[in-house]
């Protein structure tokens, strides 16, 4: 059977170290949500979506790549200000300016506005 492939000896050891960090990082947001509720919780909590192409940009990676992720981490936000009992929630995504990008990118935050 020298034809069936080995599993090189740090892939189990990698996979393990990112179920440890899932783990970690589940944990902590749960202490920082818990923490957080026991505070004042605001009424209304706004936010301004900036830097998204920045962030493709230092990542070398395609804008659109840049405001996928951002749309992701917008979700999760989204989802602890519901946990922690958020009533109202603004965010600002697009300007009047944003129309002077390019066609592709305006298309691309469009659509992407529309998956959500």
């Amino acid at each position: 059977m020298e034809h069936l492939r080995q599993t090189p000896p740090q892939l189990p050891l990698l996979a393990a170290l990112a179920l440890l960090l899932n783990w970690c990082s589940t944990l902590l947001r749960r202490v920082c949500l818990a923490a957080l509720s026991l505070g004042p919780i605001p009424h209304h909590v706004a936010f301004i979506m900036d830097g998204n192409r920045r962030f493709a940009k230092k990542l070398n990676v395609r804008t659109p790549e840049g405001h996928a992720v951002g749309s992701r981490k917008l979700e999760e936000t989204l989802e602890w200000c519901l946990q922690l009992g958020v009533k109202v929630v603004t965010v600002y995504a697009f300007s009047i300016e944003n129309f002077k990008r390019p066609q592709e990118e305006v298309d691309f935050l469009m659509n992407l506005a529309r998956e959500k």
